[in-house]
């Protein structure tokens, strides 16, 4: 029982399912922490004289840099979105602030016209609504930005940051940025697809991810590459003969509404050649039939092994 309230909550929570290494998560934290340092240091010799000390370096950078080296080759963190997903925010924000004054009704309404403005220009970045925001507050409080802030330190900054993600993240083959260079090799370019075997085009992705209808923070040449590590995990663990039991569940893994499981409930040997099973499907689309497959079909059609827990289904090697 509390094994299913915590599966339903951490999905509800949005709770990762997989973790990060630890390598991983100390490069993250290094490689932020002194790609922000530099881009305080240059922004500091490129500003002296021309602003106060404030202004050197925008804190939303600090959002920026989570996003550049923490999730390197994520749709938010490229250098279109860093970029242009900053100028154009701190665009609206004076554009907000010039018209209606600092108030809190006008930092609502800069953050909502940041988001249109990086929707527009398809380059959405989630700290460009605290620069949108940022911009109301500095004249709420009495340090009234001029235009030129969109360049120094807004543009600046983030170009600064994003020239820091490709120098540092460079030695790191598996995290190198800007995304389209960490695949370089295995030929992630414009044209068919990005490996050999990959059955997906980019208009197949443009088309499936427009099907969805929302912001996804994966790149087209991640995603085909993500596909491929599935494919190899997926022949490590296919089923087998072996593996096939009666009285046992197993799930085709599928997602959504085509996820089903079947139970083996009796295995007909009587003709050699075509060896059969009786399954019932206990949950998902037909739920309750009956019928009989060639175990042959049943192989193909199945993922893993599930045992019930407490109301949910829970794969046999462990996995949730």
């Amino acid at each position: 029982m509390i094994k299913g309230w915590w599966w339903t909550g951490r999905h509800v929570l949005g709770i990762a399912e997989h973790a990060v290494s630890w390598r991983e998560q100390a490069l993250a934290t290094l490689l932020a922490g002194g790609g922000l340092w530099l881009v305080a240091l240059l922004s500091e010799h490129f500003m002296r004289g021309l602003a106060a000390p404030s202004f050197w370096l925008v804190a939303s950078m600090g959002a920026s840099a989570v996003l550049v080296f923490a999730v390197p080759h994520g749709a938010l963190s490229q250098p279109w979105a860093v970029i242009a997903g900053q100028g154009i925010s701190a665009i609206a924000g004076l554009c907000v602030v010039h018209a209606l004054g600092a108030s809190v009704v006008a930092g609502t309404l800069a953050v909502a016209l940041a988001i249109a403005a990086m929707h527009s220009l398809r380059c959405i970045h989630p700290p460009g609504g605290a620069t949108a925001l940022s911009v109301v507050m500095l004249a709420d409080s009495g340090h009234m930005p001029d235009w030129s802030y969109v360049v120094n330190p807004v543009l600046l900054n983030a170009t600064l940051l994003v020239l820091m993600a490709v120098l540092l993240n460079a030695p790191f083959s598996w995290r190198r940025y800007p995304v389209a260079w960490a695949f370089r090799k295995a030929g992630v370019f414009k044209g068919a697809s990005l490996a050999p075997e990959s059955p997906f085009t980019p208009r197949q992705l443009r088309e499936a991810f427009a099907e969805l209808g929302s912001m996804i923070d994966i790149s087209d040449d991640e995603l085909q590459v993500l596909y491929q590590a599935l494919r190899r995990q997926q022949a490590h663990d296919e089923l087998s003969e072996q593996d096939l039991q009666v009285g046992g569940y197993y799930s085709n893994g599928d997602v959504g509404e085509h996820w089903s499981v079947r139970r083996i409930i009796d295995a007909s040997e009587s003709d050699a050649r075509r060896p059969q099973l009786i399954v019932k499907t206990v949950a998902g689309p037909g739920r309750g039939d009956i019928q009989v497959v060639l175990r042959k079909a049943f192989l193909s059609w199945g993922k893993y092994q599930v045992v019930p827990d407490g109301g949910a289904w829970r794969r046999l090697d462990g996995e949730d």
